[in-house]
């Protein structure tokens, strides 16, 4: 019979082993039967193995006059081709058969112990005799071995061939690579994935750091999940099915326990054994197939388009694939999950029989059981009958109905399909439908594709997140470049735009710091936390490094560490440790950092205050509201904004505790001075007011005002500027008819502007009036003001050393110990022949010094009075106390602190008149305010500061 005579039972074929698409669908299939001689029933087999070969699709001939003896021969035979490359596609892994492998090879050591004969053939494989030797250990084992041993050499094996059940030895080098990558995919693709969205967003959502432990915990959990399934203990967790089937099972310890039952049948009949081992053989070959077909996360198992098939060429009564056939559906009917229906299996069997064939051997019976109707017998579904129930027994009438309803709905009406492949009505037959392509989601390389996509896009939100940390702990990169975030000094700000270097004039003195903190941490010693907030890189914006500015917060950090040493080398009990914070150039961020500084206090209680504070900007502002919420004492630095902790509300932060005078009083001595003939020693009629006019500067143009409304109105000009360009423009002009002094109130960052506006426009040498904020730029180049003689300057710095002098606090004071400690200090820090021009601010050194020796003290006195550990709300109790000094001997005076309505205003406080002379150093020419509590000698001073000096 051809080929197109046979479309039709092809075409049924194709529906047969055709997988749906939706879960649901799936139904068991049925039995086909091809009836005919054995000459046509080969023909369509041959048909149906072509078909699926061509198709690469899971198929296995088992011919007329196979080779196998018994159902154990027809699995094996089955498992073989079913596993073989031509029974899936290129690229794909094999249908895998474990449980069957472990069944196979429990019954072989069974059928050698039956036999009692332990020599193994002649021409056994090295499987074989290892099987023998095996068999010989367990049922003779040494002298002085006990069952302990012999249960542990059997569970060695079943180890080792656990591993080995995670690769097919049988498939060469192409075949075990598309094995292991289909295995590697069930874990790699989504594993790698996940990992690397949720350190995506970590990244997103947190910061580095999390995103980098996110990475290697995910990734470390994905290696050891490939790690372990390479494991010889993993295999044999799978096995743990033989201990739910319901066949040879028996009360044992775990899987070793069943094997060693299987091994011995003693305890059995030997027949009973046998049939119920043949049964285990072909449910375990059935689980197979349902856990290669189960619709799970495994891509293979959906791409899988096609039933498996095992084709019975042709069957005859002595064939071991009728018994194959029956025990399947034996099996079918057995296993049923909790609803009563069996569990689904996807295996199509299609089976040649001869309709005369008897059912027996005994051919010479034509009028006997007829073999096809044996084999139907056994694949019907049985339903009860109908014969009535008893009052009692009907109320179980409803139940079995249902529960048959869904037995038939599983299994269908019928159990098989029967063809009469003789039979040919003649006429055309329509081709036979197109076989169901693989699905294009199911594609081997998808997994793939889609892991490097979803890799991709995590790694390049990483990258982004990346570019915006300069550190993974917390220290995040702004668009500008800058640096900015808390470090306990592990981190080194840089003093330009894009991070540290090996010239970093901070990285000394962070380094310091860090130690410092690292001995705290090793002492075991309680300790309070004071954070430093404070501009610790250059603005972007300046280009030329000569000009970066950072001596001023590179000496409030070393006035820290200072006053960190001091205090944790003279208390007994109590440490000090500094977290160093960096708010970016002109405070741009502080509001920000405030934000982190809050959140870290409200879980770390050892920080009891936050200094720094140095600029009077719009943004300083923003982070000491912010700074409210913890409830944090705030000691501002060289912050002179009279307003600077004003509420919106009204009213001063009660947070809030200034050590700079305020920039009234600052004018106020300063229009004293110039008046009253102390600078040159003549008195100034008139000035220049130069002031940065930035809206968010709020020192400048408050410092400017005051100084015109105290020095008279009428006799100033002011001159705002907002850039460079305009500061040379104002000083230009200024110069074409200069007044009698200059007072400069803007900043540090452009005075080398405002200078070379002086040398190159102005004819005569101007007298400069300036205040503190230069201290940074007289700093780094004094000897240059001195030399050249440009220009006379005087300014007003917050503290000064040579004002601790004979001629000021008198013969019987002590020369501050800050200053005592400062040089040798800073030379162990930056070395001694270091250029001028890299040495911190000895001025902002001194305050930011107080800021942190009144928190210790404060702290010292608390830990003594209460026995416990200060927090900041009791550091901050002792600070609003307005009946003690808070400092006695501070480094830039007398500290005691005002009511809040002043805004805690330090009472009093010490302003110094200092100039630069011709070798650059520095001399205090006047003094006005309580720099010691007593023994001060007196100097011209406003008339309402002049009661203040003891002299």
């Amino acid at each position: 019979m051809s080929e197109d005579r046979l479309r039709g039972v092809l075409d049924l074929f194709e529906r047969l082993r055709e997988r749906p698409t939706w879960r649901r669908r799936e139904r068991f299939r049925p039995l086909l039967l091809l009836l005919g001689p054995g000459n046509h029933t080969g023909r369509v087999a041959e048909l149906f193995q072509k078909r699926c070969e061509d198709e690469r699709a899971p198929v296995s001939h088992i011919a007329a006059d196979t080779a196998a003896t018994d159902v154990s021969g027809v699995l094996r035979e089955a498992k073989r081709e079913l596993s073989q490359p031509s029974s899936r596609p290129r690229g794909e892994s094999p249908l895998r058969f474990p449980l069957l492998e472990m069944a196979l090879w429990l019954r072989d050591l069974r059928e050698i112990r039956l036999q009692g004969d332990r020599t193994p053939p002649r021409h056994a494989s090295a499987s074989e005799r290892e099987n023998h030797q095996l068999v010989q250990e367990l049922t003779h084992p040494p002298v002085g071995d006990n069952e302990n041993s012999r249960r542990r050499q059997l569970n060695r094996v079943i180890r080792r061939r656990g591993r080995d059940v995670l690769r097919d030895l049988e498939e060469g080098p192409r075949g075990r690579t598309a094995t292991f990558l289909a295995f590697l995919e069930q874990i790699a693709p989504i594993g790698v994935a996940v990992v690397a969205l949720l350190s995506a967003g970590a990244a997103a959502a947190l910061d580095l750091a999390a995103a980098v432990l996110a990475a290697i915990l995910g990734l470390g959990f994905v290696a050891v999940q490939i790690v372990a399934r390479t494991r010889g203990w993993y295999g044999v967790h799978r096995f743990g099915w033989f201990l739910r089937q319901p066949y040879l099972h028996r009360d044992s310890t775990g899987f070793l326990g069943f094997a060693l039952g299987v091994f011995d049948p003693r305890p059995v009949e030997a027949d009973d054994h046998a049939e119920q081992l043949d049964l285990l053989l072909v449910a375990a070959f059935l689980e197979d197939l349902r856990r290669n077909y189960r619709r799970d996360y495994r891509r293979v198992a959906w791409a899988r388009v096609r039933y498996p098939v095992v084709i019975l060429e042709h069957l005859s009564p002595g064939h071991p694939g009728i018994r194959f056939v029956e025990l399947v559906e034996r099996v079918r009917a057995d296993n049923q999950d909790d609803r009563g229906l069996p569990d689904f299996d996807p295996l199509v069997v299609t089976a040649g029989v001869d309709p005369t064939a008897p059912a027996g051997d005994d051919p010479s019976a034509p009028s006997g059981p007829r073999l096809v109707d044996r084999i139907t017998q056994v694949i019907r579904v049985d339903m009860s009958s109908g014969e009535p129930r008893d009052v009692v027994a009907s109320r179980f009438l409803w139940a079995r109905y249902r529960r048959e309803q869904r037995v038939v709905e599983a299994l269908g009406t019928r159990r098989e399909l029967r063809v009469d492949v003789t039979a040919d009505p003649g006429g055309d037959l329509p081709p036979v439908r197109p076989a169901r392509r693989r699905p294009r989601a199911t594609h081997p390389a998808l997994p793939w594709i889609a892991m490097v996509a979803v890799l991709g896009a995590s790694v390049s939100v990483i990258a982004v997140q990346a570019v915006q940390y300069c550190s993974p702990l917390q220290i995040r990169r702004t668009a500008s470049g800058e640096c900015i975030g808390i470090t306990d000094g592990s981190y080194h700000f840089g003093e330009n735009a894009r991070g540290a270097g090996k010239d970093n004039r901070l990285t000394p003195v962070l380094k310091r710091i860090q130690r410092l903190n690292a001995d705290v941490a090793s002492s075991g010693k309680p300790f309070v936390t004071v954070v430093y907030l404070g501009p610790l890189t250059a603005d972007p914006a300046i280009k030329n490094r000569q000009i970066d500015l950072l001596a001023g917060a590179q000496g409030e950090l070393v006035g820290l560490a200072i006053a960190q040493r001091r205090f944790n080398e003279a208390s007994q009990h109590l440490r000090l440790r500094v977290l160093v914070a960096n708010a970016g150039a002109k405070f741009r961020h502080a509001e920000q950092v405030a934000e982190q500084i809050s959140e870290r206090a409200l879980h770390d209680r050892s920080i009891v205050a936050v200094v720094g504070f140095e600029q009077s900007r719009a943004q300083t502002q923003d982070a000491i509201k912010t700074l409210a919420t913890p409830a944090l004492p705030l000691i501002g630095t060289a912050n002179s904004y009279g307003r600077t902790a004003e509420l919106d509300r009204g009213g001063y932060s009660p947070y809030y505790f200034r050590l700079a005078p305020p920039n009234r009083r600052l004018a106020e001595h300063a229009a004293f001075w110039a008046r009253n003939g102390e600078l040159e020693g003549r008195p100034a009629r008139s000035a220049d007011v130069i002031y940065d006019g930035d809206p968010d500067d709020l020192y400048s143009k408050d410092l400017a005002t005051e100084f015109q409304r105290r020095f008279g109105k009428n006799a100033v000009r002011m001159w705002p500027y907002r850039d460079p360009g305009e500061l040379g423009e104002a000083v230009e002009r200024a110069c074409r008819d200069p007044k009698d002094i200059f007072y400069y109130a803007g900043r540090s960052d452009e005075f080398r502007g405002f200078v070379s506006g002086l040398e190159n426009t102005c004819d005569k040498t101007p007298v400069v009036l300036a205040d503190d904020e230069i201290a940074k730029y007289v700093t780094d180049n004094a000897r240059e003001i001195g030399a050249k003689g440009t220009f006379k300057l005087y300014f007003t710095p917050l503290a000064a050393r040579e004002a601790w002098t004979p001629r000021w606090i008198g013969p019987e004071q002590s020369v501050q110990t800050f200053y005592t400690d400062y040089e040798p200090f800073v030379a162990g820090l930056v070395g001694k022949n270091t250029p001028a021009d890299r040495m911190p601010s000895v001025t902002r050194a001194a305050v930011s010094y107080d800021a942190a020796t009144l928190t210790t003290t404060v702290a010292q006195q608390v830990y003594w009075e209460q026995g416990t550990v200060p927090t900041a709300a009791s550091v901050y109790a002792e600070l609003s106390d307005p009946q003690r000094y808070a400092l006695r001997k501070g480094a830039s005076g007398v500290l005691r602190f005002g009511p809040r309505s002043t805004g805690h205003e330090v009472t009093d406080k010490a302003v110094l008149l200092t100039t630069v002379r011709g070798n650059g150093t520095l001399e205090v020419v006047a003094i006005c305010g309580r720099l010691v509590l007593s023994g001060q000698r007196g100097a011209p001073c406003p008339p309402k500061a002049k009661d203040a000096a003891d002299g």
